[in-house]
């Protein structure tokens, strides 16, 4: 009889996570398209992390946020000095 070890779930979640987010930049940011394996993979990891998730009672949109923290929001420009700077400095480099 083999005994399988199982893992921390809290490590797999973090796994899940870096993956996820790394195609997630990749596609919605960069517009690359994922090949077949890597939508495959993305959709098995979705799938369990949102299972391990729900069992720490996580809602969805939590789950979402954690995927996607920031990644398609915008800078805020308020017009400020400081705001102005970063944008020259942005469209300078």
């Amino acid at each position: 009889m083999t005994h399988e070890t199982l893992s921390d779930p809290r490590d797999t979640v973090a796994e899940h996570l870096k993956v996820l987010k790394g195609y997630a930049n990749r596609n919605l940011v960069h517009g690359e398209e994922l090949s077949e394996a890597e939508r495959e993979d993305k959709n098995n990891r979705l799938v369990e992390f949102v299972a391990i998730g729900t069992s720490f009672r996580l809602t969805e949109k939590e789950m979402v946020q954690l995927i996607f923290p920031d990644m398609l929001r915008e800078p805020k420009h308020c017009g400020c000095p400081s705001c102005r700077a970063r944008t020259n400095e942005t469209k300078s480099a």
